[in-house]
């Protein structure tokens, strides 16, 4: 009989073992060379196991289901059609070997005999004529038997020892479908000698109309079997091979979807660890899909942290904390290039009676007037910071001193010039400095008390001054 579904249940028992087990269990390995998404240091160890694990398993479990349903009803669908094909060849053998027979041998069919019976057709006595069934296999490869009532007369089958099968029995089945109801009938899977054939039985009749017998006509299920594979191979392979393609690709294209989202997990979790100064690949927010949406989000989370925890919130300058990181990276720069910077600590003159008198929304006004001031009116080299409250740090790289006077000077002459208006009255401000000069062998904690107490001084010498350290 047939092995079809067999035949495909163990080729796709092979596919599933590629597909699942070779590519969606082999761990996702991290890029090597060339990989512009390694920018980070101390990069937490990745694993994109789960997440390619699911991914692949979404992709690539159905699309193996829908390659073993392709091939289950395709092969369903040619194997009933190749059976249809089958009937109508043995039908159309049938009806040719009826028309040979009465050709051959005009007349009735009769038995006759005491002992012995012998078969007639007509005056002749067919019952060893085997030549014209022999012809008949010869010409069309079909088996042909035929019966007297339910008892193989002439036949083309041979049992295991060689000799014709004549005078057996035909199955009950077909004796009750055929015999018993005069109607041709079909069979699949019928066995004679232990062998399966696909048969077709049709009531053999005299001229009365009279049923006296059947004709067999009978095709090797093997034959058939390597006529569907002959065909169902190719398909089979073609289904497998567009599965396996399909499959490596979405295997391949999950690796990369899968790195880009290491990539985007590993610079969140520097931005975690508190790096923002970690990088994001270009070719992540150059993507126009959610994966870029992602990774731009990230960036413009990175880029709030950053001003949350090194901008002022009144202000919008750099903190205490940032201010004292850009000190010291002036500082570290200063020590390796012999190039002096100056520290300037302001102060705001009265601030607290600012606040007393008008308020402390009017005192954050003032806050923002003088740091606006220092804004505008300092270089683009120079970094200032509100350390807290009414204090302000200016670092000025590259300068002595004295020029560091100079530019101090004209930041108290253009602030004690700006008015702030309080519902119908109005007020200046003024502010106080210190100024020091970073000299090699000087530590930052050094630099900062010297300008301290130059601050200290401007504000015993009467406020809205400078002083210079010594």
């Amino acid at each position: 009989m047939i092995c079809l579904e067999s035949f495909s249940f163990l080729l796709f028992r092979h596919l599933f073992h590629i597909i699942i087990l070779r590519l969606i269990c082999v761990p996702i390995l991290p890029e090597r060379a060339g990989n512009s998404m390694e920018n980070t240091q101390n990069t937490p160890k990745r694993s994109g196991g789960k997440i390619s694990y699911t991914l692949q398993a979404i992709g690539l479990i159905p699309l193996l289901a829908l390659g073993i349903m392709m091939l289950f009803f395709t092969s369903q669908w040619f194997t009933k059609t190749m059976y249809q094909e089958v009937e109508r060849e043995l039908y159309d053998a049938t009806k040719s070997a009826t028309t040979l027979l009465n050709a051959a041998y005009p007349g009735d069919y009769r038995l006759e005999g005491d002992v012995a019976y012998l078969l007639y057709k007509g005056d002749v006595d067919i019952t060893r004529e085997y030549s014209l069934f022999d012809q008949f296999k010869e010409d069309t490869g079909l088996d042909i038997t035929l019966f007297y009532q339910d008892t193989r007369i002439l036949t083309t089958l041979y049992n295991a020892q060689g000799d014709r099968i004549v005078g057996s029995g035909a199955p009950d089945v077909v004796i009750r479908d055929v015999l018993n109801t005069g109607e041709d009938h079909f069979y699949i899977n019928t066995l004679i000698n232990g062998k399966t054939y696909f048969s077709y039985y049709s009531p053999v009749r005299n001229q009365d109309g009279s049923i006296v017998g059947m004709l067999f006509i009978g095709k090797s299920s093997a034959a058939v079997s390597q006529s569907i594979q002959r065909y169902v191979y190719p398909l089979t392979w073609l289904i497998i091979g567009f599965v396996a393609l399909v499959a490596v690709c979405i295997y391949f294209y999950t690796r990369r979807f899968v790195a880009v989202l290491l990539h985007i997990h590993s610079f969140l979790s520097e931005v975690a660890s508190g790096n923002l100064n970690a990088t994001l690949d270009h070719s992540v927010t150059k993507r126009s899909d959610e994966l870029g949406d992602i990774g731009r989000c990230a960036l413009s989370m990175q880029r709030s942290l950053r001003t949350m925890i090194e901008q002022d919130a009144l202000t919008e300058l750099y903190n205490r904390r940032s201010g004292e990181k850009k000190l010291r990276q002036i500082f570290e720069e200063a020590q390796s290039s012999r190039h002096s910077f100056a520290l300037a600590i302001g102060d705001i003159d009265f601030f607290k009676k600012v606040n007393d008198t008008y308020g402390h929304a009017v005192g954050d006004q003032v806050i923002v007037g003088i740091s606006q001031l220092f804004s505008h009116r300092l270089r683009s080299t120079d970094i200032v910071g509100r350390y807290g409250g009414e204090e302000f740090v200016i670092i000025m790289p590259n300068t002595s001193s004295d020029k560091a006077a100079r530019v101090v000077e004209r930041l108290r002459r253009d602030y004690e010039q700006v008015t702030f208006s309080v519902n119908d009255a109005s007020f200046h401000s003024t502010f106080s400095a210190g100024i020091a000069q970073w000299q090699f062998g000087d530590r930052i904690e050094t630099l900062r008390e010297r300008a301290d107490q130059a601050l200290y001084a401007a504000k015993q010498n009467g406020r809205n001054t400078f002083c210079i350290a010594e």
